[in-house]
């Protein structure tokens, strides 16, 4: 079902100061999943010592290999705790090896040029303890943007997967369901089309929360707004968790109109077959259902910024009819 819903950005304030989108030459990271590359996190030899960062302490290990000051990871923790987070920083590891050890360790091919990574399984960053040679961004900017993909790990976008899509409010915002759908992005591409992938474009937002000033350097089909900003921020504080519910009520034919602001799964269930329920965006036909009680999608992308839903319910008597949907 492809419908173009409201997306509502609420207090916004025009005092607030959000980045440009302007582009820059990318930098390469890595998201680890069963499906591809494998991190070799648990294969690093080294020293583990638990961290203050924030309210919390990290576990972080820092390799054998690397032959700098291993107080840095001291560092990095209280980095990472003055990040904005939740309750997902008490389940984060790091694993820090030296610069030139980074590409091999996050499943790299020779010429990858890979900074960093972050491992969703083992909630592993293998992060750099120097600065990588020829690096345009400094190791902070990195290390805020492999957190961003430790936050989508802890967030919903159900039934998409948030490290693939973004979290669900950035994600919705951005119509990146609808531009998946039309191949405008690749979800989850960590490979040829790594510019394009929603995933790297959540991380890469949210590292911009903190380092404003960072030009944009993946595709421009994804490159943030003030709204976008927002809806990070609120993904961040305000994580969506389920779905919401709305009961409709009436008798004969009658025209219910129901904004939806959030991509996600869709259901309207009647208390009693009606004749036929009709469900329009804009001038779109988007199902009618004949006989039928329920109605019901997997996924409803958006493809407008504002729309809402008119649903026209056909029968005889009173009926109730119940809208289940992301928000």
């Amino acid at each position: 079902m492809q419908t173009s819903l409201r997306v509502v950005i609420i207090g916004a304030s025009a005092a607030l100061s959000f980045p440009g989108a302007a582009e820059a030459a990318a930098f390469r990271d890595r998201v680890i999943s069963r499906a591809g590359p494998t991190a070799r996190a648990a294969q690093i030899q080294g020293v583990t010592k638990r961290w203050p960062a924030a309210e919390t302490t990290i576990p972080v290990t820092v390799a054998s290999s690397f032959k700098g000051d291993p107080n840095v990871a001291g560092t990095y923790a209280a980095f990472i705790g003055t990040l904005p987070h939740g309750s997902e920083i008490d389940s984060l590891k790091l694993a820090v090896v030296p610069a030139a050890e980074i590409n091999g360790d996050c499943g790299g091919q020779d010429g990858d040029g890979i900074l960093a990574c972050y491992s969703g399984d083992d909630q592993t960053m293998i992060i750099p303890g120097d600065p990588p040679p020829d690096s345009t961004v400094s190791v902070d900017y990195v290390i805020a943007h492999e957190y961003g993909h430790h936050i989508a790990r802890h967030r919903s976008n159900a039934p998409l997967s948030a490290l693939d899509f973004g979290p669900k409010r950035w994600s919705s915002y951005e119509l990146v369901c609808d531009k998946a759908d039309d191949n405008k992005v690749m979800p989850g591409d960590e490979g040829q089309n790594y510019a394009y992938n929603p995933g790297e474009a959540w991380a890469e937002t949210y590292a911009r929360l903190v380092f404003p000033e960072q030009a944009w350097r993946l595709a421009p089909v994804l490159a943030p707004d003030k709204g976008a900003y927002l809806a990070a921020a609120a993904d961040v504080f305000q994580p969506w968790t389920r779905r919401t519910s709305t009961t409709l009520s009436g008798s004969g034919t009658k025209t219910f109109r129901l904004p939806v602001t959030l991509d996600g799964a869709f259901t309207l269930q009647a208390s009693r077959t009606p004749a036929q329920i009709v469900v329009k965006s804009g001038s779109q036909l988007a199902e009618r259902a004949v006989g039928r009680k329920r109605i019901h999608y997997s996924i409803a992308c958006r493809d407008k910024g504002t729309e809402t839903l008119r649903i026209t319910v056909k029968a005889t008597g009173r009926y109730t009819l119940k809208a289940t949907y992301a928000g």
